[in-house]
Parts: C-alpha cells; structure tokens; sequence
C-alpha cells in the first residue's frame, strides 16, 4: 500500500493494521465505459477521477484519437501517471493531454483548459466525440458550464449529449 501526499482516502487506509476493518461499497456505473467506435475521446478528470481515466488510454490498443484533460493540484506531486501518458503518447494510445494546476502561481482548472481547448473542442464534438467526466462534484459542475458555454454556438448542451449517450460521468 502506497501512501499518496495529502491524499485522504490513501492515508486512511495506509493508517490501517491487521484485522483493523473498513465499511465501503461499490456502486456500479455501466455506463461509464469508453464504448468501441473509433470516434474521438474527450476524457476529463481532476484527483483520483484519473484512475479510469488512464484505464481507458492504457486500453486503447486501436489508438483511437484521445484527449485528455485532468487537474492536479501541485503537478511535482499529483501528477499521478505522468511516466505512463508520456509512454502511451509515444504509443499513439493518446493523443494529447492539457494538465490544469489548481496550486501555484498561476491556478487553473480542468474547465479553464476546455475554454483554452474550445476550438478543439467543438472540432471534436462534430466528429461525433463521446465526453467522459471522472471526478468530484464541484469539477464536474465546472466542467458542464464551460461546456455548455463552448458547445452554445452549436445549439448543444451537455444535457442534450447525455440524452444522445455522448457524455457520462462517474462523479463523487
């Protein structure tokens, strides 16, 4: 067992001994899967919503186009998986990844790197891309409004891509 810096979850449980005894449960999202088409990827996760996140590009063996945008707080020590989405990049497994560090001298968010991806965005979301949203509350509110802001001009909306299957989330 790893003990992350800082991270809750981990140092609870790395405080654990043997025979000490947790509660929890799994609550299943089936549709919360990258799905097999070879349209885009738009992956979006702060924290430890990169976990599936990574499943997904460590998955993508067809080298399907995947974008990913994950928020960090300290990029020195959250920046979980870096080794690893460098060698898939290599890989083609994925195609691009715009960090967001929330800590720091000049703080940004995973929804202030859409605004700053729109473009691509839009691009992407024309080529019939699928949206996966890994995370807390609050990042996953964040990421829907700049969303909506960006795919507007479009006469779309993330609740309108959830209707149509193109955008799920596992949020927390």
């Amino acid at each position: 067992m790893k003990k992350h810096p800082a991270g809750l979850c981990s140092g609870q449980l790395y405080e654990l001994r043997p025979g000490d005894r947790i509660r929890g449960f799994v609550r299943r999202n089936p549709g919360f899967h990258a799905g097999t088409t070879r349209r885009p990827l738009i992956l979006i996760g702060a924290g430890t919503g990169i976990g599936p996140l990574a499943g997904f590009v460590r998955a993508n063996a067809r080298c399907r186009p995947v974008y990913l945008f994950f928020g960090m707080r300290h990029p020195d020590s959250d920046f979980l998986y870096r080794e690893d989405f460098a060698n898939w990049q290599a890989e083609g497994r994925l195609w691009r990844i715009v960090p967001a560090c929330s800590r720091g001298r000049n703080p940004r968010y995973v929804q202030d790197g859409l605004r700053h991806e729109a473009t691509e965005i839009v691009r992407l979301v024309r080529e019939g891309a699928r949206i996966m949203v890994c995370g807390g509350r609050d990042m996953a509110a964040g990421v829907s409004t700049a969303l909506g802001d960006i795919l507007a001009p479009m006469g779309l909306t993330p609740s309108l891509l959830k209707a149509q299957g193109r955008y799920v989330e596992d949020i927390y």
